[in-house]
């Protein structure tokens, strides 16, 4: 599934840039936020887990829901699926593909912005 992973990276950077900058203004105007990819990130987590930001939230708290929006990032480019839930309602992935490849930092950002534009293509 290299394969998977090579050609997502193919997209084109400069398209992607439009696309990531669309998604950062709109972030910002809509919730008034710093559009950082943690901060977007940390915005997919909290809509995926189905409950408002919680001011006093914990660091780890904060650090699971990032994470939480990373797998429904990687979930549009096919890299991670939702099997179910665990018993506090929250959800359980699973890698879709065999492996993922170690990647410099600026393919692991390429990546993230391509899912996190991807989750964002029908509301933009």
């Amino acid at each position: 599934m290299a394969d998977l992973i090579e050609r997502l990276l193919q997209f084109d950077d400069a398209e992607l840039e439009g696309q990531w900058a669309h998604v950062e203004a709109w972030v910002e105007r809509k919730f008034d936020r710093d559009a950082s990819i943690e901060a977007v990130l940390f915005l997919i987590g909290i809509q995926s887990a189905g409950r408002g930001y919680e001011p006093e939230m914990e660091k780890e708290a904060k650090q699971d829901t990032i994470m939480e929006g990373t797998y429904c990032a990687f979930e549009t480019l096919g890299l991670y699926e939702r099997i179910g839930l665990d018993e506090d309602g929250s959800w359980i992935w699973e890698r879709a593909v065999p492996s993922i490849p170690q990647l410099s930092v600026d393919r692991q950002e390429k990546l993230l912005k391509l899912g996190i534009v991807r989750y964002f293509s029908d509301v933009l």
